[in-house]
């Protein structure tokens, strides 16, 4: 198994899932901003982002060289919307804690009763 699943794409794959967390995040914010209208605006800023910033960020932070982070850049472009799907339909990225609400519920049987 080693002979198919070298370590050098273990780290780019690992790697990526990190940048993938990011780029996730930053399209999303983008995306509440009204400069993109349409759904092929936000790949294509999706992609330029990826591509410039997924290189920057393996070599800055990993040390890679520019092929390498080529790959992570375009596992990043895939994953990240994949990553994204899974969290909202996990109900995770529009979660609430309950704690947050303003009323709570108290049942009668341990109700005080001021006079």
């Amino acid at each position: 198994m080693d002979v198919m699943v070298t370590d050098l794409l273990m780290d780019v794959l690992l790697i990526s899932i990190t940048f993938s967390i990011f780029e996730m995040a930053l399209v999303q914010k983008v995306k509440t901003i009204c400069i993109f209208k349409k759904s092929w605006q936000v790949i294509l800023f999706n992609f330029v982002s990826s591509f410039v910033l997924g290189t920057l960020f393996s070599m800055w932070f990993f040390e890679l060289s520019l092929y390498n982070g080529l790959w992570v850049s375009l596992f990043g472009f895939i994953g990240a919307p994949s990553i994204y799907e899974v969290l909202k339909k996990q109900n995770i990225i529009n979660y609430t804690p309950k704690s947050l609400s303003n009323t709570i519920t108290i049942s009668r049987s341990n109700e005080i009763k001021r006079s």
